[in-house]
């Protein structure tokens, strides 16, 4: 039996892309564990946990407008938060999408739920609602955030215009 080239080149190019989607499922398990297991540092109040899962030079603007940059400074400030006016604050995260580059970096969409939040005067605030997207990266076989960049969005008076 004797097969066109372009029927061979076409069965080689389905049978790469189902090996690479079949080998990124445990991947995508590993970025979910990974997402959960910052929340449970933040829940915690334990800053250098939730650093561990950025990379040494790893990026994080957060929802409030402010940038930390590099592991260590995401540590720093993170510690100050939980110390002091995030003290008590319990998140959680939703991975709600992720999309893999290649092999080694990922773009994961996640929305949070930040509650326990007070005010100055100690009465507690209502639940912060965003989204964040993560540029992830794989090194030594673990994944790490290179960059998270994180929004909430504006009350609306109704769904969003097309």
């Amino acid at each position: 039996m004797h097969f066109p080239r372009y029927i061979i080149l076409l069965m080689g190019v389905l049978a790469a892309s189902l090996h690479t989607a079949g080998a990124q499922v445990p991947d995508e398990a590993a970025i979910r564990a990974r997402v959960q297991e910052y929340v449970a540092a933040f829940n915690r109040g334990d800053a250098s946990a939730a650093a561990s899962i950025y990379a040494v030079d790893g990026t994080h603007t957060y929802a409030l407008g402010f940038t930390h940059r590099g592991r260590a400074a995401i540590e720093q400030g993170l510690s100050e938060l939980l110390a002091g006016p995030w003290k008590g604050a319990r998140l959680a995260i939703t991975t709600d999408a992720i999309r893999f580059l290649t092999r080694a970096i990922a773009v994961e969409e996640e929305s949070f739920v930040v509650s326990g939040l007070r005010s100055d005067t100690g009465a507690e605030l209502p639940p912060v609602k965003g989204l964040c997207v993560d540029i992830l990266q794989k090194q030594g076989g673990l994944w790490f955030a290179a960059a998270v960049q994180c929004m909430v969005p504006p009350p609306t008076a109704g769904p969003p215009v097309k």
